[in-house]
């Protein structure tokens, strides 16, 4: 049988990944090359509805990322000391999460767009 404090640590760090997973597909920076996450950047900074739907991405993805970091605080033994290297593994999984299911989830939020 599991220890309950282990299993609370568990689902945390797991929780932590899946919305730091969402925060990468809001994003769309794992599934495509540096190039072409500057070229769009660069795209969406002349027309100011690119610039809005850009920034509001961003909120989007932070707010992921700070729930995620809230989340995860409670699962340290020693915060100081185990924050950031349990943070860049769950952002590391999280990078490859998005990279294996990221395209899948968008298209179908996609989908579910065009139906409304």
């Amino acid at each position: 049988m599991l220890s309950p404090s282990f299993t609370d640590a568990f689902l945390r760090i797991a929780g932590a990944i899946v919305l730091e997973t969402l925060a990468f597909v809001v994003w769309n920076v794992g599934s495509r090359s540096p190039f072409d996450v500057v070229r769009d950047a660069y795209r969406a900074l002349r027309t100011r509805r690119g610039l809005f739907s850009g920034i509001v991405a961003l909120a989007i993805g932070l707010v992921f990322v700070a729930a995620a970091t809230i989340l995860l605080q409670p699962a340290l033994n020693d915060p100081d000391r185990d924050f950031m290297p349990i943070e860049l593994a769950t952002f590391l999984i999280a990078l490859g999460l998005d990279r294996l299911i990221g395209n899948d989830v968008r298209g179908l939020a996609a989908r579910e767009t065009e139906r409304r």
